[in-house]
């Protein structure tokens, strides 16, 4: 059997030397010794090292990859399956609770940047009653930051970037060109086979966060999914906006004529 110093082990697996002796310290690498009291790692340590890179990119700490390679050592593929599992759950349920924080902090930066340009220029201090320090301050009553008025006009407004806007319009239509439309007031209902259902939903949680103005509803039968879209007369985009762009696209505005 081959055994490596940890400076070989170093080189071999891109892991520094100074961690690779952390490791030993907390229990996931242990170590043999020569007689002269170098540490002394086989083969196997390589594939260790693997699992314990992988562990720590999918955010797990210390002391569960320490459990969970105690018991890669000791015991069958699936007892790691079935340990590793409901901590990968449980930090998916952390990744879309932060993803969806990022994305509400990304929809109020873009809400203020949007109060901010249509303030106008004024001589006079700030003061306690400046538009913007207004509506920008926390809500009394729960909601979300997107269901803030977009401009003391009360017009409707996208908070995508311009590239963004045109990726998620691109989207839609790659996805309604499979689907047959019926206009209704204030809106459509588009229909598609149930197998888009996923990627419709991922649109539809998408635009409703950039595009709070509309009204975006889900449903079901046996084999359809059907989105049904309006928009409140009060808050009717431009249409040569982007949000009257995103609007008219999903029928929000004008008619939309059966495929």
């Amino acid at each position: 059997m081959v055994l490596m110093r940890v400076s070989e082990l170093a080189e071999r697996s891109g892991v520094a030397a100074t961690t690779l002796r952390y490791y030993e310290e907390r229990g996931l690498l242990p170590a043999q010794r020569s007689p002269a009291g170098y540490r002394l790692y086989d083969e196997r340590a390589l594939d260790r090292l693997a699992f314990i890179t992988t562990a720590k990119r999918l955010g797990l700490d210390l002391d569960e990859i320490g459990e969970l390679t105690a018991l890669w050592a000791a015991h069958p593929c699936a007892r790691i399956k079935a340990a590793l599992a409901p901590r990968l759950e449980q930090r998916l349920d952390q990744a879309r609770t932060r993803a969806a924080e990022l994305a509400d902090f990304q929809a109020l930066l873009r809400t203020a940047r949007t109060r901010l340009q249509q303030l106008p220029d004024r001589d006079a201090p700030c003061d306690p009653g400046c538009a913007f320090l207004a509506d920008l301050a926390p809500p009394d009553r729960k909601g979300h930051p997107r269901a803030l008025p977009m401009a003391a006009t009360g017009g409707a407004t996208c908070l995508l970037e311009a590239g963004e806007h045109e990726r998620r319009l691109d989207a839609w239509r790659e996805l309604l060109a499979q689907a047959a439309s019926t206009p209704r007031a204030h809106g459509s209902s588009w229909s598609l086979p149930l197998d888009k259902a996923g990627r419709l939903a991922e649109l539809a949680a998408a635009e409703q966060q950039c595009c709070a103005f509309l009204d975006l509803r889900i449903d079901f039968t046996p084999q359809r999914v059907h989105l049904h879209v309006g928009v409140h007369p009060d808050h009717r985009p431009d249409p040569d906006s982007p949000a009257g762009q995103a609007a008219r696209l999903l029928g929000a505005l004008d008619p939309v004529k059966e495929n």
